[in-house]
Parts: C-alpha cells; sequence; structure tokens
C-alpha cells in the first residue's frame, strides 16, 4: 500500500492564455491538460488524489473523474494557500504529499516515481524537482554548495548577475513529509506586496528547523514546463502527439507522415494497419490488424473497422462498423451504418443518416456492391451480394433485397435475385 497522496494545483486563473475557458481545461487531443497530470498520478497508485481548483471555476470538476477528490481555493492567494486548501483532504495515515501542477501535461509517472523515490532514499523533509534549461529567465535558480549539496532557492527577479547564469531551476513540483509540511503551512506569512502565501516559503521554515531539503534533477526538461500562452499550448500538443505516434508505432502500426497524422490515445488500432497522411482517428476509434487507412480520411467517434478495411481518400465514418475486408477507397460518408464483410463502396457515395430531426441506421450486408455516386437514405436496408448502380438513389425503406440489382433515381430493381433450385 502507498504511503503518500498526491496534490494537483488547478486553481490558477490562466488570464495569459486570453480565453473564458480555465487554463487546465484547455485541450491537447480531445483531453483537458488537467487530466493528463490526473492520469500520470493515477499511475503512481498513491492513497489519494486531490485537485484544488477555483471556487470561482467549479467547471474544473466536471472533467475530472468521480474518485478523484476536489478541494476549493475560496481566493487566489498564492501555491501554499492552495496546496493548504487540500490539507483536510489529505490522509491521516500518509507520510508524504508529492505536488504536481494543473498545466504540466507533459509529466510522466516516471519522472514523479523519480522524484519520489530519491525523496525516499534521502529521507529528506522536502525534495524539490528541478531540470536543466538553456534559457532559464524568469525561473527561480537552485542555489547549491561547492559540494552540490542544495541551499536554497532565488527567483530571477531577486537573483544576482552570477547567480542569473545558473542554469537549473525550480520546477515548482515538490515532495514534502506531510507532518512538516502542515507545520509549516500553518506558520508562514504573505508576501509584503501581494498579500500571497507561496510555496517555496516552506523552506525557511524547514531550514529554521535544520531539516533536510534536497533537489532532484528531471532530466527531460520538457516534462516539468507549464502551459501558460497559446503557444505553449502548440508546443505541448506537439509533444503529445509525439509520443501517442510512438506508442501506436511500437504496437506494430505504420504511420507514413507523424507531422499531419493525428490519432487519439484512447483509438485502438490492430498491427500491421498503415496510417496515410492528413488522417485524423478520434476518441474511442476501434481499428483491426493489417487495414489501411488515408490519406485525407476522418474516422470519428463511434468507428469500428475490422480486420483488412481499406479506407481510402477524403473518407468520413462516424458511427459505423465496417465488416472484414470492406473496401471504402474514395470520397465518400458513411453514418450510422452497420456494414458486412467484403462490401465494395464507389466514390462518391453517400450515406444520408439525418433527416432534419433525427439519425438513422443503415444496413449494407455482406459482399454487396456499392456504385460510385450512390446516395442510401436512412433508415434502409442493402441485401447480401446486392449491386446499386452508380448513380442511384436508395430512399428511405425501400430496402434492397439480397443478390438484387438497383438502379435509377429514386432506385428500383431492373435485376430481380436469382432463385435457388
Amino acid at each position: 500500500m502507498s504511503d503518500f497522496c498526491i496534490v494537483i494545483l488547478a486553481a490558477g486563473e490562466g488570464k495569459r492564455m486570453k480565453s473564458e475557458v480555465p487554463k487546465v481545461l484547455h485541450e491537447i487531443c480531445s483531453k483537458p491538460l488537467v487530466n493528463y497530470v490526473v492520469d500520470a498520478a493515477k499511475l503512481m497508485a498513491p492513497k489519494k488524489i486531490v485537485v484544488v481548483i477555483s471556487r470561482k471555476r467549479p467547471q474544473v470538476r466536471e472533467v475530472l473523474d468521480r474518485d478523484i477528490k476536489v478541494a476549493f481555493q475560496a481566493q487566489p492567494l498564492g501555491t501554499a494557500d492552495a496546496v493548504k486548501a487540500a490539507g483536510k483532504d489529505i490522509p491521516a495515515n500518509c507520510r508524504d504529499v508529492i505536488v504536481l501542477y494543473g498545466d504540466t501535461p507533459l509529466i510522466t509517472a516516471e519522472t514523479i516515481r523519480t522524484l519520489y523515490d530519491f525523496h525516499l532514499e534521502k529521507n529528506a523533509s522536502c525534495t524539490v524537482l528541478t531540470t536543466h534549461l538553456i534559457n532559464p529567465r524568469g525561473y527561480g535558480r537552485i542555489l547549491r554548495s561547492e559540494t552540490g549539496q542544495f541551499i536554497g532557492i532565488v527567483e530571477d527577479k531577486d537573483a544576482t548577475y552570477l547567480q542569473k547564469s545558473v542554469k537549473e531551476i525550480n520546477t515548482g513540483m515538490y515532495c514534502f513529509k506531510k507532518d512538516d509540511l502542515l507545520e509549516a503551512l500553518a506558520h508562514i506569512k504573505p508576501a509584503n506586496q501581494s498579500r500571497e502565501f507561496y510555496l517555496t516559503d516552506v523552506f525557511s521554515w524547514i531550514f529554521n528547523k535544520n531539516k533536510k531539503i534536497e533537489a532532484c534533477v528531471a532530466d527531460d526538461f520538457r516534462e516539468v514546463l507549464g502551459v501558460n500562452l497559446k503557444t505553449e499550448l502548440m508546443e505541448a500538443s506537439q509533444i503529445i502527439r509525439q509520443r501517442i505516434l510512438e506508442n501506436f508505432s511500437g504496437q506494430g502500426v505504420r504511420i507514413a507522415d507523424p507531422l499531419t497524422t493525428f490519432i487519439d490515445e484512447t483509438a485502438q488500432i490492430g498491427a500491421g494497419t498503415e496510417i496515410f497522411p492528413f488522417s485524423v482517428i478520434e476518441k474511442g476509434v476501434l481499428i483491426g490488424k493489417n487495414c489501411s487507412v488515408g490519406p485525407f480520411c476522418h474516422l470519428r467517434e463511434g468507428s469500428v473497422l475490422k480486420d483488412k478495411v481499406s479506407i481510402g481518400n477524403f473518407t468520413e465514418i462516424k458511427n459505423s462498423i465496417l465488416g472484414e475486408s470492406t473496401r471504402i477507397r474514395h470520397i465518400s460518408y458513411i453514418g450510422d451504418t452497420t456494414v458486412g464483410k467484403k462490401v465494395n463502396i464507389g466514390a462518391g457515395a453517400v450515406i444520408a443518416n439525418f433527416d432534419g430531426r433525427k439519425k438513422h441506421k443503415t444496413v449494407i450486408k455482406e459482399k454487396a456492391f456499392i456504385g460510385c455516386d450512390v446516395v442510401l437514405v436512412a433508415p434502409v436496408v442493402v441485401g447480401k451480394k446486392a449491386v446499386v448502380g452508380a448513380g442511384s438513389v436508395v430512399t428511405r425503406d425501400h430496402n434492397v433485397p439480397d443478390g438484387a440489382l438497383v438502379m435509377g433515381v429514386p432506385a428500383r430493381i431492373v435485376q430481380k435475385p436469382k432463385k435457388k433450385r
């Protein structure tokens, strides 16, 4: 059983984002920033995860799972005040508290684990997570002794010329012994000008009590960078997209051009499948083995492709199941449809699934052949081995029998299915 809890600070207003949407609710790959941090925290299996949000932004609660405890910060009075707001929800039987931030979507469980293991190894009262930046301007610098021992943090505005040359910075993420943290929070005073309570002021109390503070370095500086601007949101998005694509590649999926391919992390794709450029695969999409998707293909939520399905350029699939070895190679829209095995759907085919008020279902049974520029007006069923001629419009409820050939506008049966002898 774990002996720590994790507090995630997500009450910042994010004014620099210039948006009415709370900063931590801005999305990368259809997922709010705060949930990336929560997911990394969950992998640590702590006793409890507490997310601190602002009373002015209660909508943040809506994106969090029900098992996540939420604490409210009444006023934006600084990071120490935010942690203090979580104090009553910190389990009495946990030894340590890890503090993270809801606007750092690149943080990984591996780095959090490194911080915690280092903290335990050093038996520290507080361990600061640090990293090295080529340009550390604006960040607090880590001060170390000649032997490399942590001796303090100096803010950028207060640093001397020599201190500003230090590349090691404070990420703002920490691991504390719970009892030391809670006692220190009760004693720190607000800053003179802002009247805010800063978490870094806890260090002074810990030093004065002759307790141990250590600094643990995160190897990949990108993991600990916060998102405060729309440009930083774009940069974080590129990194997360790359991670997602690398994960799929490791599972045997071939991605022709990572720069133009967008795949949600919740999608499932079988080995041997190829994804071609300018394809968008949304959350929850299921793709089987040895499929071909794209280029210029859009698979929306609810799409299921069985093994060996081929989806070509400018094809959109929505809330539909495509049977094994089915082919839709060009410029088609398939919505709310169940398609059987080995169906061929020609260029320009469209499922008209919406009547202006309601969506309707279409069924295309196995080995059916749908010609070019066909419109199927749902609800409708196309039978096994049936053929719908090019340019035809099959109107609603005018089902096509198994093995029949239909043509025209509206489509009429021109060849009845052969009778079995």
